[in-house]
């Protein structure tokens, strides 16, 4: 039982990142901030887009990758090398 999970599990994670690939730069760019814990206005003004752009692509990403919420979201990130953590 516990082989089958694993191989869902593995299959669910290669869907993912055969989907990572189909995210756009700006995407990804949001992606990064949103996982160094940056607040969608502060995106906006780092990234030169409205507000709700921001919104958008936040939408759009969590779509792509088939997450159900930013924690999730954020632990991508970190595990694609998309927003090292830095220890200290």
């Amino acid at each position: 039982m516990k082989a089958k999970k694993a191989a869902q599990t593995d299959k669910r994670v290669d869907r993912r990142s055969i989907r990572a690939r189909s995210i756009t730069e700006r995407e990804a760019a949001v992606l990064r901030l949103v996982a160094l814990g940056y607040e969608n206005r502060e995106i906006a003004e780092e990234l030169g887009i409205t507000v709700k752009t921001v919104g958008t692509h936040r939408f759009k990403i969590m779509n792509k990758l088939a997450f159900r919420n930013v924690a999730d979201l954020i632990r991508y990130a970190i595990a694609m090398g998309i927003a090292p953590i830095e220890i200290e």
